[in-house]
């Protein structure tokens, strides 16, 4: 309905249909005109004996108007006493950008038919809540504010503009821009309220840049133009992920020398390499799925000058895909590197029939954290890796049948990668790689690992008897933790077969804690291992078998042969947890 008077009269007599049969009314108002629809309300309210719902829908720009009229609304009398008030408050806002008007404008961009419905009674008790204690955050400065959204997705930010008049301007002053290009129904929309935003901002530093999305009509022509000004303004952090399918458009030149740059994140962009680059700050990189060039056949050089050119580099992560047009043979070398997470994914349709041997050198000697998952490279060479290295090794050195491995296998390669290792202090073994392994400990000794004090390995039931011999290479272990893996469409032979005669030296003088992680119920194996290590570790403190049974009697089971198991060690406290329950060992002996 509509009102062109606000001085609207409403008869006295009142319809019967209000008296005796009305339940439920709706009204809606595009904008807000307060003096028409207070009247109507309560006229509605004051004279309907059996209404049970009324529902007001508002068009308020601003949330001030809609609190006057929850206000007025709490003042009305109900006829009806079982009538339930429903106010539900619509966004209108303006779809054209301008700096002076970018807060309001960005609603019409993140959908102009979303809606607040709010009970008057819970309103009453809120207001009654908040005006006991007040409004603290509003009363915070700027500067925290400004920090507090800082935090905060730009698309969330601005919408904190419609709290009050305090904070209608104050998400402008935020240095951040963070956006999800797919909140924009129209790729035009997006970059009107981008420029908008980043041209308030134009003679100001910007702390952080991001930009994601998955959208196919994506103009990264215009994006990286916004990346060559961001630059300009002293930008500490940039993360653009836009997952297009292919990789077309090159960093601008600035990117390379930029001063102020901490982090850079990219995803699906093309590094050119430039014979300068100066990133004196940046401490973390992450790189996914980049196509590294430097103008003629050989781009292998891109992505290890980029890295030398990092000195205070700390965390760098590659996300390599297997593409023809990605580098064959990965070099990092680094001074200041802390943390180095590789990973190749072999997943994208378009590696099927990329071709070559792939190679990954890593010299990096301050390596605190190091992670390979790569199924594709032939060959991993270490060096100079540290004392205090934690590292996470699911490699396969490209066999695609590690269960049919013959001698024809390149075994010196599963050794440099073993001899790079050796001086780390904390390693976890996944179950393709120790499944190589073991192929190469028959025929080759495994190196020492002095160093090693944590061992994680995922061992197939079938490679169990080699554990000793693993063993026997970390002399100084204290924690070991061994996770039995499933073979999916594969029936293992459990009847395995650890000797007693030579008993590894951890066990012996160091290891301390055992774990033992069986996800299904066996034929025993577990069990073996538990005897195995209770029966032979001499200082042994803690030993717990993780067990998931499908039903009790496969629990009493397990019960009954765990208890009977006798511990070398007195001080060892062994433990059987069953789905997420644990029976310590001493009490099933009771």
């Amino acid at each position: 309905m509509e009102y062109k008077n606000e001085q609207m009269m409403l008869s006295s007599s009142v319809p019967e249909c209000l008296i005796s049969s009305m339940e439920y009314v709706e009204m809606k108002i595009p904008i807000n005109q307060a003096g028409a629809e207070s009247k109507l309300v309560k006229y509605f309210l004051e004279n309907s004996a059996v209404l049970k719902k009324f529902m007001l829908r508002l068009g308020c720009s601003e949330m001030d108007e809609e609190s006057v009229i929850f206000m007025d609304l709490l003042k009305f009398r109900r006829y009806s006493a079982s009538c339930e008030v429903v106010v539900e408050s619509v966004e209108a806002y303006p779809t054209m950008i301008h700096s002076e008007s970018v807060g309001a404008a960005i609603f019409g961009f993140f959908g102009s038919e979303e809606s607040s419905i709010t009970c008057l009674e819970c309103f009453s008790q809120k207001r009654n809540q908040m005006s006991n204690r007040g409004d603290r955050i509003s009363s915070l400065p700027d500067d925290l504010l400004c920090q507090i959204l800082s935090n905060l997705p730009t698309k969330n930010a601005v919408s904190t503009s419609i709290l009050s008049t305090r904070w209608r301007n104050l998400w402008l002053s935020n240095p951040l821009f963070d956006i999800d290009i797919d909140d924009f129904d129209d790729f035009d929309d997006f970059v009107s309220f981008a420029s908008g935003f980043l041209d308030f901002h134009k003679d100001s530093c910007l702390h952080k840049f991001k930009i994601f999305g998955k959208r196919k009509d994506v103009s990264m022509c215009t994006i990286m133009w916004w990346l060559h000004n961001a630059v300009k303004r002293k930008i500490r952090h940039l993360d653009v992920e836009c997952y297009l399918e292919h990789a077309i458009d090159m960093v601008p030149l600035s990117r390379y020398l930029s001063e102020t740059l901490v982090s850079l994140r990219l995803n699906c962009l093309v590094l050119v390499c430039f014979e300068f680059v100066s990133l004196p700050n940046l401490k973390v990189m992450h790189l996914e799925e980049i196509i590294y060039s430097d103008g003629d056949d050989d781009d292998d050089d891109t992505l290890e000058n980029f890295i030398s050119s990092c000195p205070v580099l700390e965390d760098l992560t590659v996300v390599r895909i297997v593409d023809e047009t990605d580098v064959k043979v990965l070099r990092v070398r680094s001074q200041s590197l802390n943390s180095l997470k590789i990973v190749v994914d072999c997943t994208k349709e378009w590696c099927i029939g990329a071709n070559g041997d792939w190679k990954v050198f890593i010299d990096a000697p301050r390596l605190a954290y190091l992670s390979l998952t790569d199924t594709y490279s032939v060959s991993f060479e270490i060096s100079n890796l540290g004392s205090s290295a934690e590292v996470d090794i699911d490699v396969s050195f490209k066999v695609n049948k590690i269960w049919d491995l013959d001698d024809s296998f390149e075994r010196s390669n599963v050794g440099k990668l073993l001899t790079g290792l050796s001086s780390v202090r904390d390693m976890t073994i996944r179950e393709t790689t120790l499944k190589i392994m073991c192929h190469y400990l028959k025929h080759e000794p495994m190196p020492q690992f002095h160093n090693m004090t944590r061992l994680q390995v995922d061992f197939y039931i079938s490679d169990l008897e080699m554990l000793p011999g693993i063993l026997e290479s970390c002399p100084n272990l204290k924690l070991l933790v061994v996770d039995l893996q499933k073979v999916r469409g594969r029936v293992e032979n459990e009847e395995i077969s650890l000797s007693a005669s030579s008993v590894p030296k951890c066990l012996q003088s160091s290891l301390e804690d055992v774990a033992i992680i069986r996800p299904n119920y066996g034929n025993g194996a577990e069990m073996k291992l538990s005897k195995y290590f209770l029966e032979n570790s001499l200082v042994l403190k803690r030993f717990t078998l993780y067990m998931d049974c499908d039903n009790e009697e496969q629990e009493n089971i397990i019960f009954e042969q765990f208890e009977t198991v006798q511990r070398r060690s007195s001080a060892c406290e062994a433990s059987l947890v069953v789905r997420d329950m644990m029976y310590p060992l001493s009490e099933l002996m009771l």
